[in-house]
């Protein structure tokens, strides 16, 4: 496979280690939450908001995470076996899932394939980057944990952390000092919910924004040039479906519109309950509150939990991304 899979680039990122803290620090009382946006009835869909998600990066120890270019799907597939990556093994949580972060779906992504083979590659490739930004926001709310037990000992930010949290806030729609909203919000999603809405949004990788565009969740923006013109808009419509430079970038993205945006707010207050009772989410029960996010509404709720419910996508909420960086090597390919 020489030449055919590339060190596409390099990204300097974070692996994390969260102490215990208790649910009462991480999540406030969930009686008291207060309501993010003033309701809004009949949401037909809700719009991405332009959120530069590469803003607030916290440094802990740092792992290198290569980005991998793929040229088809067989040589996708093959370098999933090659690995070692078995879904059996993650169902059972007797592995950990390689952080394995595959740029781009290959353009042949489309072609006739096994339906089995179709689904469990597709999963294998995108739960690592589904996992890896859910590392990257533990990261965040790590340290915004610490930001404010620093200023409840009553001491002062250094300029520094002070802008950091100015930058976090911003990222996230909310006020800097308002620790208890944005510890809602800086809050990572379930794996089981962002895997079906992939599915559901993409045909399993098959859609032409998938491969064309990254665009895993079919988030809409209304700023010519920026994505993809679907052939069922509407006349008079001017929304495109967003285009991205990676796949991770579509997940970033994705992760960030339900924990700012107004119309998920009861995603994130039914997180915090879930926190608040057991570690694990329950991802059917979320699929309730993202009425929202399809002009399908209820139609849309059914399909996300047929979906986990014959996937058995909840067998993977609690997956755990590995923290050995992910060697090429080991699937005897070359880097550049």
């Amino acid at each position: 496979m020489r030449g055919v899979i590339r060190n596409f680039r390099k990204h300097k990122r974070t692996a994390f280690t969260v102490s215990a803290v208790s649910a009462a620090l991480l999540y406030g009382a969930v009686a008291g939450f207060s309501v993010d946006q003033p309701a809004r009835a009949a949401l037909d869909w809700v719009a991405l908001p332009q959120v530069d998600f590469t803003l607030a990066r916290p440094k802990f120890a740092d792992i290198d995470d290569d980005m991998v270019e793929v040229a088809s799907a067989d040589i996708l597939h093959e370098v999933l076996d090659n690995t070692g990556y078995a879904l059996r093994q993650i169902r059972r949580g007797d592995e950990r899932v390689p952080r394995l972060l595959v740029e781009s779906l290959p353009e042949d992504f489309d072609a006739q394939m096994v339906v089995e083979a179709r689904k469990q590659t597709f999963i294998r490739t995108v739960l690592p980057l589904i996992l890896k930004a859910n590392e990257e926001v533990r990261l965040e709310r790590r340290q915004l944990i610490d930001l404010e037990e620093h200023i409840l000992s009553g001491r002062e930010l250094a300029e520094e952390d002070q802008s950091w949290l100015d930058r976090l806030a911003d990222k996230y729609d909310a006020a800097p000092g308002d620790f208890a909203v944005l510890l809602r919000r800086v809050d990572t999603v379930s794996p089981t919910l962002a895997l079906a809405q992939a599915i559901e949004e993409s045909g399993w990788g098959r859609s032409r924004f998938a491969r064309d565009g990254n665009a895993l969740y079919g988030q809409r923006a209304w700023s010519e040039g920026t994505g993809f013109v679907p052939e069922e808009r509407a006349e008079g419509e001017r929304f495109e479906v967003r285009a991205f430079d990676s796949l991770l970038d579509s997940v970033r993205s994705y992760v960030v519109n339900l924990n700012r945006h107004y119309a998920y707010e009861d995603y994130r207050v039914a997180r915090a309950q879930m926190r608040a009772r057991d570690t694990q989410l329950n991802a059917y029960a979320l699929a309730q509150t993202l009425v929202s996010y399809s002009e399908r509404r209820e139609a849309y709720v059914d399909a996300l939990r047929g979906l986990i419910r014959t996937n058995r996508l909840d067998d993977f909420e609690v997956a755990q991304l590995s923290t050995v960086p992910f060697e090429l090597d080991h699937i005897g390919a070359t880097s550049r």
